[in-house]
C-alpha cells in the first residue's frame, strides 16, 4: 500500500474510531483531542506504519496544542487524499496491484514491439503495452488515451485476471484480442 492510502485509510479509520466514542456521551473538543490523540500514538508506534509515522506525530502536536482541532484537521486531510487517491493514475496502479496479487506476479511494461514473451514472473506473463505511458496521463492524474494490458497464460489465469479487469469498475474495458491462451484489453476513461 502506497503512503497516500495508507494516510487515507488510517485518518479515516481514526475519524470513525472517534464517532463511536461519540455514540457513548457527548465529547468536548479536549475529549475528542485527546481520544484521537491516543488512537495515532500507536500508530507512531508501529513499523507498520513506518511511512506516516512523521504525519503521525504532526496529527498528534495538533491533538495537543490547546487550541487545536484534530477532528477537522483529520477530516480535511481524508477529503484532500480521497481526491488525490481518486485520480485516473491512482485507480490505474490500483488496478496493477490487484492483478499482481490476483495472480501471484508482477506487471511489466513495454512498448508492443519490444515485448519479450519469455520474460514471466510466475506462470503468467502480464504487460502494460503502451508507447508511452506516461502521456496516458495528464498532471492532474486524468487518463488522456486508452492504454492496454495484455495478458499470457492458462485459462484459469485468465478468467482470474478478466475477473479483476470486470471488477474495476474505474475503466471501461473492451476485449482488443483474445484468443485461448492470450487476452489484449484496452482500458479507456468513464
Amino acid at each position: 500500500m502506497n503512503q497516500t492510502q495508507q494516510l487515507l485509510d488510517v485518518s479515516t479509520n481514526a475519524l470513525l474510531h472517534l464517532e463511536f466514542q461519540k455514540l457513548d456521551k457527548h465529547l468536548t473538543l479536549a475529549e475528542r483531542n485527546n481520544i484521537l490523540v491516543k488512537y495515532f500514538k500507536r500508530i507512531a508506534k508501529s513499523n507498520r506504519y513506518r511511512a506516516i509515522k512523521k504525519t503521525a506525530k504532526q496529527w498528534i502536536n495538533v491533538g495537543r496544542h490547546p487550541e487545536g482541532d484534530l477532528e477537522t484537521t483529520l477530516s480535511n486531510e481524508v477529503e484532500q487524499l480521497t481526491q488525490t487517491c481518486s485520480t485516473d493514475l491512482y485507480r490505474f496502479v490500483g488496478l496493477v496491484d490487484n492483478i499482481e496479487s490476483d495472480l501471484k506476479t508482477k506487471v511489466q511494461y513495454s512498448q508492443a514491439h519490444k515485448i519479450d514473451l519469455n520474460a514471466r514472473y510466475g506462470k503468467v506473463l502480464v504487460c502494460v503495452v503502451d508507447e508511452d505511458l506516461k502521456a496516458s496521463f495528464d498532471e492532474e492524474g486524468l487518463m488522456t488515451k486508452s492504454t492496454q494490458i495484455l495478458f499470457i497464460g492458462d485459462t484459469d489465469d485468465k478468467d482470474t485476471f478478466s475477473a479483476v479487469i470486470d471488477k474495476c469498475n474505474d475503466f471501461q474495458s473492451v476485449i482488443a484480442y483474445e484468443d485461448e491462451n492470450h487476452l489484449r484489453v484496452e482500458l479507456f476513461r468513464l
